[in-house]
């Protein structure tokens, strides 16, 4: 199953399909790079099955509310991030909010000069010699009643 959103209303309904695919070419940039970084992938279960994560929370600090384009750059970067890893229903959390980081520059990029980003991974290995502005993003996954929860953060020179 992968990531997933939760059941309900297609949050890209009524948006021109343009720019729902723009958002996708987005995605699959971003993916791209996630392929470079190489953020770990959730295991199996003891019986082969892949995880079943529903996005319940996508958040960007400084904040940077999550529209549905992005969200749609943000779930392709991770799927075409995970099927690059031979697991096309596999789930990556890390991917997920290493994706929202670099959405969040793609999208900045063409509005003009592109943010520099310094250094990019998870909070607990920034390099303490790395100086600039910090971005951070932290998803919240539901699997079953567990929450699961993933961070990252980039350091914008």
């Amino acid at each position: 199953m992968g990531i997933r959103l939760p059941d309900g209303p297609d949050p890209t309904a009524g948006l021109d399909p343009d720019l729902v695919n723009a958002a996708r070419g987005i995605g699959f940039a971003v993916g791209a790079r996630l392929r470079e970084l190489a953020p770990a992938l959730r295991p199996t279960s003891d019986a082969g099955g892949e995880p079943d994560l529903v996005v319940e929370d996508i958040l960007l600090d400084p904040d940077d509310p999550l529209d549905p384009l992005t969200l749609v750059a943000c779930l392709q970067a991770h799927d075409s991030y995970v099927g690059a890893r031979g697991r096309p229903t596999g789930a990556s959390p890390g991917a997920l909010a290493l994706a929202r980081i670099l959405t969040w520059a793609a999208r900045a990029e063409m509005l003009g000069r592109a943010p520099r980003i310094g250094w990019i991974g998870p909070p607990a290995r920034r390099p303490d010699d790395v100086a600039g502005h910090a971005v951070t993003a932290r998803v919240v996954l539901t699997d079953g009643t567990a929450r699961v929860r993933a961070a990252a953060v980039a350091v914008i020179g």
